[in-house]
């Protein structure tokens, strides 16, 4: 059965402001020897799978520089160190980003995106009942495009890959398994 690895020490190697990588330094329990590994610290992420009144799903298309293409994605982003806790960020980064707002808010559940070099969780919700609130409320790097679905076009999306992020895909599984789609 393997077992947890005694740090032995950790140093920060680059502190770009939305991530911190550390270089761990950590001993085999199996065979006592040590390596480094790299540790990427960043803020939890928020996924939102969001549904009309109507019953309508909110989306959002975007261009993404590291896979330099566009698509489309569930509402989401970072939980910010004023976010008095993940449900409450998470209808704020739909607001922020579509423009939708209230409604019913249900956790779908917190995984670890990325174990083996990232730190941080993504927490997934659904929230159903929104309404158009107001304007969207874009920062700098983003340009976005509110897309309005019907949940039976899920599937022939993810087949054509327009919907082609994990994390999106991973957050309307939950939502489906859950029957919130």
């Amino acid at each position: 059965m393997p077992k947890p690895w005694p740090l032995v020490s950790s140093q920060t190697v680059a502190d770009l402001g939305i991530l911190r990588l550390d270089r761990d330094r950590a001993r085999s329990p199996r065979t006592g020897q040590e390596r480094d590994f790299a540790v990427i610290h960043m803020p939890d992420w928020l996924q939102v799978v969001a549904l009309t009144g109507q019953g309508r799903l909110v989306m959002v298309r975007q261009y993404r520089h590291a896979s330099r293409r566009l698509g489309l994605e569930v509402p989401g982003g970072l939980l910010d160190p004023e976010d008095p806790n993940p449900a409450q960020a998470a209808a704020r980064e739909l607001r922020e980003e579509t423009g939708y707002g209230g409604g019913r808010c249900l956790p779908l559940g917190d995984f670890w995106p990325q174990p083996a070099l990232l730190a941080n969780r993504v927490h997934f919700f659904a929230l159903t009942g929104v309404e158009l609130v107001g304007e969207l409320e874009q920062d700098e790097g983003e340009d976005l495009e509110v897309v309005l679905l019907e949940p039976s076009d899920v599937q022939a999306l993810l087949e054509r890959r327009e919907i082609h992020n994990a994390m999106s895909v991973m957050a309307l599984n939950l939502a489906r398994q859950q029957g919130v789609l």
